[in-house]
């Protein structure tokens, strides 16, 4: 067909009913916005933090890295005198807590005579070598563009800074220009960030410059002979790609939702284009008897498929940057989970990516108006110019055997193990079972709707029996139905599963009266013994708990926490101990892995594991595996005791309070925070706080899920009633011929009610049993492979049933409402052309 013939074509339809259009444009635009915002968000995030790290290491090729707490410093003459190195850079990083208010700073302590060689921006201003010496005095400080912006301090201000047992001040240099992109830095001497944070000897890593010509395989080699247990050499600046590796889960579980959100928009490009072909069967009939073939029809609408989907994928990009760009400025690059504490200063939205996000929203958009122009193009010609009212051919009445074949071949692909850190079976099983829902409805229909099942009401029955015929405008909106609603019953029982299982093992891990912490943020402070000693003194308080954290650096650059406690059999059953229990003492030190270290590093029950502590090897035996819902990555639990025996290291982060009987938390809590000497940024919570706050966090962070299916349910309502505003314009015969009979115009609207009614009920009943098969996976398959974490099934059926009840509704006001311009007093005039 003549482009210039198909735009024109093309224009009448969308002048024909703008708002429809826009409403599909609408939806089709943000699904796409969701799924670029969520990419966009991540990838600034990683790209925030890539940035930062190249920053700071300069020129670097190689890097040291060892565990948080640091490792020995004579590493680094060692390493700076092989032949191959052209510099090696010593660096103390700390992440310390603000004394004078919330959050934290990232500190480095640098030899500036040497990582100038590597990164000349830490020099001042531009400032010659010598003069830029200054860095080294111990009581100053220089501060990244970014941090002196978020800090609001000039030169001369002092910045005051929760370290060891103490406060630190630090009087503001400067500001160092060339670290605008390193994010939020605060650089000075090393021998003053060894001395101000309690690390005299220890390093956290050493970047390294190659010589020209060095062979990098050889000098390697060389300096991993030179490496303790436990510090490990990579690339440099490979901070983006581990942050990637760790939350590609939870970014490809957002994606998939913006996806389903997108197929139900398809539905809906089907259900728009789909009434305009009714509306418009007599011209499509005249371009049929002027030549068009049944080929060139469906082309036709297929290209009116096409317009709409790139008008509503580019509307969708720019809506998607722009809400990106917002929620960058305005709540920094966390999406609610916690793995991002970038400021969002980084805006680097991924064009190739959007790109393919648009192409499926054409794509899908392309298919839905196809399905819609076939269906026209099977017109009779001679029926289309003599009637303009006609519906689609209903689906096929044999789907049952192919939804059950592809619920069959759904089931194998739950036991394949995930690929790339990703469920690939289980999002497989779940397609798989989606497509399997959607070709069941038509068997459902007529199953679901046999009148004998429902009130002896000749409006309903009348009703039920054209819902039960299955009109094809309406098949597809009820498999759009069925589609967000599998998906939002599946969700609602995952996160409900989820959060039961969460409230429950808090309740056993949070053993404690109170928790004090050294810092609401960072990991710059400490309780040393005789602090330990205090508050262990404080009247109420019977015995406290110290707890240690450290982050491991293994093989393979996955990163493993090392939780030190004390250990019993209390802990153990509140931590879901697998055997529970406490082993038979003797041989090598027992430990418990978290099940994401289970998974990630393939340890078992009774191996003997070699663990990296302090620089040597500890000989540790996995004494069972436990529940963590805090980190994805891993995790291992050590006794208190057992860890100290073998690092020598007596602090503790964080104290856990068992109070007398009786004892009342706030006359305790003041007398710790007077025998702690007041100390700046310690927080101290009662048990109850401490669950409500991580109550908090999990809701904030399915803040995001809510949102896409609140869209995907809205896209589908939307599609139902363009269905039913199809199948009113079609049946204005029928309608006029109801009012002849004596029908009133409410009775026919009450019929329009109970289609909707009866639509709504099997796209619900479908959606509910498929999404409580798919809540299987998400629980049992892919939660535990994306995230490494179990939990308990737990139904939320008053939930449930009020989604139920309001999407029924939902589709019965819907249907009312799009059929009330069908039933106007003018459609009785419609029977004048039925000759």
């Amino acid at each position: 067909m003549n482009l210039a013939v198909a735009l024109q074509v093309l224009r009448g339809t969308f002048a024909a009913s703008p708002m429809r259009i826009l409403l599909t444009l609408a939806c089709v635009a943000l699904g796409v916005a969701l799924a670029g915002a969520v990419h966009t968000i991540h990838a600034s995030a990683l790209a925030e933090i890539d940035q930062a790290a190249h920053a700071i290491s300069g020129s670097a090729e190689l890097e040291v890295r060892g565990p948080r707490s640091g490792f020995d410093d004579r590493i680094f003459e060692a390493i700076a005198a092989l032949p191959g190195v052209r510099v090696a850079s010593p660096v103390v990083e700390v992440e310390a807590a603000l004394a004078d208010g919330p959050g934290s700073v990232r500190v480095l302590g640098i030899d500036p005579f040497r990582a100038l060689q590597l990164q000349p921006a830490f020099a001042a201003g531009g400032a010659s070598l010598p003069e830029s010496s200054r860095i080294t005095a111990t009581a100053q400080a220089w501060l990244s563009p970014a941090a002196a912006a978020r800090l609001a301090l000039a030169r001369g201000a002092v910045l005051r800074l929760v370290a060891g047992n103490g406060v630190a001040e630090l009087e503001v240099a400067g500001v160092l220009d060339g670290l605008a992109g390193a994010g939020d830095v605060v650089v000075v001497d090393i021998a003053a960030a060894q001395q101000v944070f309690d690390r005299i000897g220890l390093l956290t890593r050493i970047e390294i410059g190659v010589r020209p010509g060095a062979s990098m395989a050889q000098l390697s080699r060389a300096i991993e002979a030179n490496l303790p247990a436990g510090v490990l050499l990579g690339r440099a600046a490979q901070l983006a790609g581990r942050a990637a590796s760790i939350t590609r889960a939870y970014r490809v579980n957002l994606d998939a939702l913006a996806l389903v959100a997108l197929g139900s928009g398809a539905f809906l490009v089907f259900s728009t284009l789909a009434l305009q072909a009714a509306r418009r069967r007599q011209e499509l009939a005249l371009l049929r008897a002027l030549g068009v073939t049944r080929r060139g029809i469906t082309a036709l609408i297929a290209f009116e498929g096409v317009a709409l989907g790139l008008a509503g994928a580019l509307a969708g990009t720019l809506l998607g940057l722009a809400a990106s760009r917002l929620l960058l400025r305005g709540a920094g690059a966390d999406l609610g989970a916690g793995f991002f504490a970038g400021q969002g200063n980084v805006f680097a939205p991924d064009a190739w990516v959007l790109a393919g996000i648009a192409t499926v929203a054409i794509t899908m958009s392309t298919l839905g108006a196809h399905w819609a122009g076939r269906e026209v193009s099977r017109m009779e010609v001679t029926e289309g110019l003599r009637d303009r009212a006609a519906d689609l051919p209903a689906p096929a009445r044999g789907g049952l055997v192919p939804a059950l074949a592809l619920a069959a071949l759904g089931v194998p692909l739950l036991f394949l193990p995930p690929l790339a850190g990703l469920p690939l079976g289980g999002y497989g099983a779940i397609a798989l079972w989606l497509a399997a829902a959607v070709l069941a409805v038509g068997p459902a229909c007529a199953l679901l709707l046999r009148t004998r099942a429902w009130p002896r009401d000749p409006l309903a029955e009348l009703a039920l029996s054209q819902v039960r015929d299955l009109p094809g405008h309406l098949a597809g909106s009820i498999a759009g139905i069925v589609v967000s609603a599998s998906l939002c019953v599946a969700m609602a029982i995952m996160v409900f599963s989820f959060r039961h299982s969460l409230e429950a093992w808090l309740a056993g891990v949070v053993g404690a009266d109170a928790y004090v912490r050294s810092s609401t943020a960072g990991d710059s402070a400490t309780f040393r013994l005789e602090d330990q000693a205090r508050v262990a003194a404080v009247p109420g308080v019977a015995r406290i708990e110290a707890l240690r954290y450290d982050r491991l650096a293994l093989d393979g650059g996955s990163p493993l926490t090392l939780v030190a406690r004390p250990i019993d059999a209390a802990i153990l059953a509140g931590f879901r101990a697998d055997p529970p229990g406490l082993p038979a003492r003797g041989g090598a030190v027992p430990v418990w892995i978290t099940e994401a270290a289970a998974d990630l590093h393939g340890w078992r029950t009774g191996e003997l594991v070699s663990l990296p502590l302090a620089g040597r090897t500890l000989e540790v035996r996995v004494a069972g595996v436990v529940r963590d819902y805090a980190r994805s990555w891993g995790a291992i639990l050590i006794g208190i005791d057992d860890y100290r025996s073998a690092t020598a290291d007596t602090r503790a982060n964080d104290l856990a309070l068992h109070l007398v009987p009786g004892a009342r938390i706030e006359p305790v809590t003041a007398a710790v925070r007077a025998a702690l000497g007041n100390r700046p940024g310690l927080a101290i919570d009662d048990a109850a706080g401490i669950k409500r706050r991580s109550i908090a966090i999990f809701d904030r962070t399915f803040a995001v899920t809510y949102a896409l299916e609140a869209i995907a349910i809205a896209i589908s309502l939307a599609g139902v009633t363009s269905s039913f505003a199809a199948l009113a314009w079609a049946r204005r015969r029928e309608f006029a011929v109801l009012r002849f009979l004596g029908l009133r115009r409410r009775d026919v609207l009450r019929l329009l009610a109970f289609e909707g009614a009866a639509a709504g009920s099997v796209g619900a009943t479908i959606g509910l049993v498929a999404g409580i098969a798919i809540s299987l996976v998400l629980v049992h398959v892919v939660n535990r492979q994306s995230f490494h974490w179990s939990m308990e099934l737990h139904w939320p059926v008053a939930a449930i049933a009020a989604f139920v009840a309001g999407l029924v509704a939902a589709c019965a006001l819907g249907a009312r409402a799009s059929g009330a311009f069908a039933v106007r007093d003018e459609a009785v005039r419609a029977v004048k052309n039925d000759a």
